[in-house]
């Protein structure tokens, strides 16, 4: 990782997460991924703090050493034309933005990972960030096809938008929810309603399909989610 970037691209985290157990399945790759970020953003802080100590005007450190690390972490700073209050809302805030886009793009790489073990291949039997939505799964092919199923992917968080997206974006959803309590009546009603009218599910990982109250069919563990879509290509039903 050099200075120009914050942290490693998303599909080098992806890499690294499954280079000694190539054989998970995709929630122990997102969650070593999890871990992964975690330590980036460790060193990313250390780094910025030493670049600060390490400017010229706090080489010697005198004994109010507290006064002027404390008066240039509240500097107001510039970065790229931005103004920001101080030094560690600029850290913050940038840091902050580029995990929320990695972490989006891991999530659609761990589901993608699923599909290719399978054998299904980009560009034929499915495409992705197209048409408003993260992946189209093609039956028969993708040049050829008589149907065909979106999927909406999500990181850990449902949230309400996710809901209401799952309408126009997907016609199944798959994610890494590690919050059952955010599946509440409404949203599994949403949700089951919405499944049910595409022939689509909801895939959450095991753990928290075990903790969500729900008396229907549309929930499934998340590992079942690429031999759905590679049955989906060969039968073009789930």
């Amino acid at each position: 990782m050099n200075k120009e970037n914050l942290i490693p691209s998303s599909m080098n985290i992806v890499q690294e997460a499954e280079k000694n157990n190539p054989k998970a399945n995709l929630n122990k790759i997102h969650s070593k991924t999890f871990e992964l970020i975690k330590k980036y953003r460790k060193e990313y802080y250390k780094n910025k703090v030493d670049d600060l100590l390490s400017r010229e005007n706090l080489v010697d450190i005198p004994k109010d050493m507290r006064i002027k690390i404390e008066k240039e972490l509240l500097n107001p700073i510039k970065v790229d034309d931005i103004e920001y209050s101080n030094f560690m809302e600029e850290t913050s805030r940038r840091i902050s933005q580029t995990f929320q886009v990695i972490s989006g793009n891991i999530a659609e790489l761990c589901v993608e990972r699923e599909l290719i073990k399978l054998g299904l291949k980009l560009g034929i039997h499915y495409n992705k960030k197209a048409e408003r939505t993260d992946f189209i799964i093609f039956y028969p092919e993708k040049d050829r096809f008589k149907k065909r199923h979106r999927i909406e992917v999500k990181n850990v968080k449902l949230r309400e938008r996710g809901t209401r997206g799952l309408a126009f974006d997907g016609d199944s959803m798959i994610g890494f929810f590690n919050q059952p309590s955010e599946f509440t009546a409404s949203n599994i009603e949403i949700i089951e309603k919405h499944c049910k009218s595409t022939g689509g599910f909801c895939y959450v990982p095991p753990e928290t399909l075990k903790n969500i109250k729900h008396e229907n069919l549309r929930f499934k563990s998340n590992i079942e989610f690429a031999n759905d879509m590679k049955k989906f290509v060969e039968t073009g039903i789930i």
